[in-house]
């Protein structure tokens, strides 16, 4: 899946997007309470589409929101309908290279999620984007099967499978806290707050990461072993979102080669870390 490919579908859809949707009032409402979306946020809408949100947002007072969408298509449509509101900004880029001047309190993504090729790098690029407690929601309003039916055809060669709620949770859980996991026949749901990040320094210079957990030593239980790897593993996520964060900064600051080849890295991280994920996962089933 190409982004060259789905900027081009997102185009040929954008001027009959709206005439075309179908939502419900009520579920939008579910998704947006639990993702504790209140007066005074500011809230980053990804893929934001022609705005659909957008109303339901500013119903919820919140202090600002900012739409971005990758299509220019949709995104001169979002903008042209919502230009004399003060609150809403909509940026057309992509959301994992574009340098935000500010973080947000919540951040959704809805009803496009599975067009995006790299989800671990999303997640970790929007958890990067985020306040200190801030709220990531990812959510569609439809089952998960329902989905995948509707993007089996023209979509079919910009999407992924919509992955299980319990799949997603996993790629949140090494930097989210998830509170909200709902998969079924009307909607799809999972919502996590950012971690509290654990501050040390090496050479004078201040980093953060989950808390650590005891080594272990030889003679350890293997359950222990086990979890020892499994903290490994979080830790290296922590690290890869710390130089993601610094690649954002070199993006910012107009260094986007640089920031470009810190992104390679970290992808190239995140294949080692997953062949250690994986062996704990393995070593996990072995045990339980």
């Amino acid at each position: 899946m190409e982004k060259k490919d789905i900027i081009a579908f997102f185009d040929q859809c954008a001027p009959g997007w709206d005439a075309g949707m179908i939502k419900s009032d009520e579920i939008i409402g579910k998704i947006l309470d639990n993702a504790e979306v209140g007066p005074d946020m500011d809230v980053l809408d990804v893929a934001c589409g022609t705005g659909v949100m957008f109303d339901y947002y500013l119903q919820r007072n919140v202090a600002s929101v900012t739409g971005i969408d990758i299509s220019p298509e949709m995104a001169k449509i979002a903008g042209e309908k919502y230009a004399g509101y003060d609150k809403v900004q909509v940026i057309c880029g992509d959301v994992e290279e574009y340098g935000f001047a500010k973080k947000f309190d919540r951040i959704v993504v809805y009803n496009a999620f599975p067009h995006f090729p790299d989800p671990r790098r999303l997640i970790r690029t929007l958890t990067g984007m985020l306040k200190e407690e801030g709220r990531l929601t990812i959510a569609h309003g439809m089952s998960r099967e329902a989905i995948d039916g509707h993007h089996s055809g023209a979509a079919s060669k910009v999407s992924n499978g919509l992955m299980t709620a319990d799949s997603l949770k996993k790629l949140f859980d090494a930097h989210l806290q998830v509170e909200i996991m709902i998969s079924n026949d009307r909607m799809y749901q999972v919502s996590g707050v950012k971690r509290k990040a654990h501050v040390h320094s090496h050479g004078g210079v201040e980093h953060s990461h989950s808390p650590m957990v005891e080594h272990a030593d030889p003679a350890t239980p293997m359950d222990e072993v086990v979890a020892l790897m499994r903290f490994m593993a979080d830790h290296n996520d922590a690290h890869a979102q710390e130089l993601a964060d610094l690649a954002m900064q070199l993006q910012a600051a107009g260094k986007v080669r640089a920031s470009n080849q810190i992104m390679d890295a970290v992808a190239d991280f995140d294949v080692v870390n997953a062949k250690l994920t994986a062996v704990v996962d393995q070593l996990s089933n072995e045990l339980y």
